[in-house]
């Protein structure tokens, strides 16, 4: 298989670069070796007149940076740092310099270096120049120089790399790029091909015999040493001519930290770009002393600062390799690959996603993200949401999420933000898809709150498609509205499941514009927010008091309130609930609303959806207010309309409203009765995501398409008695 144009990787685990030591593998050594203290401090800016020293350090590209005081401008990458003394070598005004690395002031010219090719006067900035085209490479250590065997300036990659020492000097950085006067930085990348390989057993082995085997890369055909290009910095392989020249090598790869599920063992390697076309790539030498190999495939290139993850499954007689990633660019901390003409920012771990939430916060709105691997996040015990509300300075998330189908697991919240979830507001064209929630906690006592697992507030038209979410959130506020994925909707909400308990406890209202709102998909549904092809599984409970007015309590198994607003018309289409929903008023004026479906309808449409749970509305007190409860809706405000149609609901506890024209009630439906009633032709008017498993990003999401939905193009029988929904159909309306 080539190794290039492949899926996305599972997991890409960092490089470091910090420890850029001397003298290893038969290198010629031009400059002083480095040390181990490291330095965070920020150059030295020169006044500007005519002489001034030329210093710099080492930064982040602004686009990847955590914000002005999370961006140490010494910092070459996220997960290192430039030790002192390390050196590096600068080409600048037509000359080769030697730099190295100065505690207080950044990067310093270094003018004690006499090696071959090394102008050693001083490095400065003329009177009135602002900036210098600079290249800058190294380590320095690791570079060679030679007329006579053909090539100007090598690096070179170790053979043995399985000690951490000699897998980190095998690294290879370099910056081309202009540098400020005004702000003397320099972003560092990688010059060298990163491999992983990932061992599984298959066949009639079993794990112990794949585990302790032993892996090498190439047979004696791999190219070791690279030429660099004195104008870019980027790496060619050095084919050697003979004589003294380091021939191809065979390479034994470092043990990477960690394993991902499903592999036994995993290793990685450094080595320069090159082509490995028909070559024996992957070697696999079993305990038993038996070896397979892998040849690659005709095109398989390796180009530098890419990363390649080679999953091979380990037979008696074979190995089979498979390719899950190439294009993407290997970069320390932040790596990014673009998609359909955007970029996206890979997301491989917790730090990974709360760099991302630092990031959308700091005011970068617009930036896109693709998940590449599961994600734990047991480790923070209070997640800041991603985008933040502020109702006076409201900085919604803009861009696109695409979970890839990959898990975020024990998200926890317990903050007092006004909008809580895994993201705290979306807004205008952004995108959340494939995004799976599991075990999440979220706990939020005693302020005003609008919660959901994935989104507090979802404003305009966003839009939320095949997401899931898995886990509790126990709520005690004041004016709450809790939803089981979004609390509070105006966006597109498709496709997408839950399985969530909410309980909202000892609610405190005052006023008659006080409320409270749950749901297992949404709090409330408003505007033009659509609900489409939605599952709800999780109860409901919510209790609360009031100390004035006629406060309002609505709970719903997939919204509490569904709600028509200046003619923008809220719309409920082929949903199932499952969950049971409770509410009690321990208040004698509290209007309390409970339905299986929606509590309190407010003009929305609700049509071709059932309930199986159970609504019920309790009154502690002998209630002044009104007390709601039906099996589909516990209030219907226009009945008149018509606009709850064509729905079934079967849970025990009352039929309330349900007996809207065109819809049943019935706890013991027979085979075939809700498909029939939940089938009829009727249609909704609204933006549809279509389904295309082919296509990029991942889940294919097409968001452009609207029309007339009729819902029996989204209804299957399932079991004869309770349909299920068809989540990979397009059609619109045939």
């Amino acid at each position: 298989m080539k190794i290039q144009n492949h899926t996305l990787p599972k997991a890409i685990r960092r490089h470091s670069i910090r420890l850029w030591l001397a003298t290893a593998i038969a290198l010629t050594a031009m400059l002083a070796t480095l040390t181990g203290c490291s330095a965070d401090n920020d150059p030295q800016i020169a006044a500007g007149e005519d002489g001034t020293s030329v210093t710099f350090g080492a930064t982040i590209d602004p686009r990847e940076a955590h914000g002005n005081d999370k961006a140490p401008a010494s910092r070459a990458i996220t997960d290192g740092t430039f030790d002192a003394a390390a050196q590096i070598l600068v080409h600048m005004d037509g000359k080769l310099k030697a730099f190295v690395y100065r505690t207080a002031q950044g990067f310093v010219h270094d003018g004690t270096v006499s090696a071959s090719g090394i102008d050693t006067t001083p490095a400065e900035w003329e009177a009135g120049e602002t900036q210098k085209e600079v290249l800058a490479y190294g380590p320095a250590m690791a570079i060679s120089y030679s007329d006579n065997l053909g090539y100007l300036y090598q690096c070179r990659a170790g053979d043995d790399q399985s000690k951490d020492y000699y897998y980190e000097i095998s690294d290879y950085v370099y910056a081309a790029q202009t540098l400020h006067r005004s702000h003397p930085a320099l972003t560092f990348r990688h010059g060298m091909a990163r491999i992983v390989v990932r061992l599984r057993s298959g066949g009639t082995l079993k794990d112990e015999d794949v585990a302790g085997a032993t892996v090498l890369l190439g047979n004696e055909n791999l190219l070791m040493a690279a030429d660099i290009d004195t104008q870019t910095g980027t790496l060619t392989a050095h084919v050697p001519a003979g004589g003294s020249e380091l021939p191809p090598q065979t390479i034994t790869p470092h043990h990477c930290a960690d394993t991902p599920t499903g592999f036994v063992a995993a290793y990685e390697a450094l080595l320069p770009p090159q082509d490995v076309s028909g070559k024996a790539f992957i070697r696999v030498r079993l305990p038993n002393g038996k070896e397979r190999e892998y040849v690659a495939e005709s095109g398989s290139l390796l180009e530098g600062g890419h990363e390649y993850v080679c999953n091979a499954t380990v037979e008696a007689d074979r190995v089979t390799v498979t390719i899950s990633q190439s294009d993407v660019p290997w970069q320390d901390g932040i790596l990014t690959t673009n998609i359909n003409g955007k970029e996206f920012r890979l997301i491989r771990t917790a730090e990974d996603l709360a760099r991302f939430a630092d990031d959308v916060n700091s005011g970068q709105q617009n930036l896109n993200a693709l998940q590449t691997a599961d994600i734990d996040l047991g480790g923070i015990d209070n997640w800041k949401p991603i985008s933040m509300y502020n109702s006076s300075d409201p900085r919604p998330f803009l861009g696109i999420y695409n979970g890839n189908g990959y898990t975020i697991s024990h998200l926890k919240i317990s903050n007092n933000e006004s909008a809580a979830g895994l993201f705290g507001m979306i807004s205008g064209d952004a995108l959340l898809t494939g995004i799976h929630l599991r075990d999440v906690e979220i706990s939020i006592q005693n302020k005003a709150h609008t919660v959901g697992t994935l989104v507090g507030i979802s404003r305009g038209a966003p839009t939320v498609s095949l997401c899931s979410a898995q886990g509790k959130i126990n709520t005690s506020n004041i004016n709450p509205t809790v939803g089981g994925l979004v609390g509070s909707n105006e966006g597109t909400i498709t496709r997408c499941r839950t399985d969530v308990e909410i309980t909202v406890d000892r609610v405190n209202l005052g006023g008659v514009h006080f409320t409270a709102g749950a749901g297992g998909i949404v709090g409330i549904n408003e505007y033009s927010g659509l609900l489409f092809a939605c599952h709800a599984i999780g109860n409901i409970t919510m209790k609360g008091n009031a100390f004035s007015g006629n406060p309002i309590m609505r709970v719903g198994g997939i919204a509490g309130r569904n709600e028509k607003n200046y003619n923008l018309n809220s719309t409920i289409h082929c949903c199932i609930a499952e969950g049971d929903v409770s509410v009690t008023s321990e208040s004698a004026y509290i209007d309390i609303y409970t339905g299986g479906l929606v509590g309190y309808n407010y003009g929305g449409d609700v049509k071709s959806c059932y309930a199986r749970g159970t609504a019920i509305a309790n009154t502690v007190e002998a209630s002044t207010g009104e007390t709601r409860a039906g099996a589909i809706v516990g209030f219907d405000e226009f009945t008149r309309d018509n606009n709850v149609q064509s729905c079934y609901g079967a849970g025990v506890g009352g039929q309330g409203t349900s007996n809207c024209t065109g819809n049943t009630y019935n706890t013991s439906p027979g085979e075939g009765d809700i498909y029939r009633i939940i089938t009829n032709s009727i249609s909704t008017r609204g933006t549809i995501t279509g389904y295309d498993p082919l296509a990029t990003p991942a889940y294919g999401i097409d968001i452009s398409r609207s029309g007339d939905v009729k819902s029996r193009n989204f209804w299957l029988a399932g079991d004869g008695t309770w349909p299920v929904l068809h989540f990979t159909r397009n059609t619109l309306n045939n």
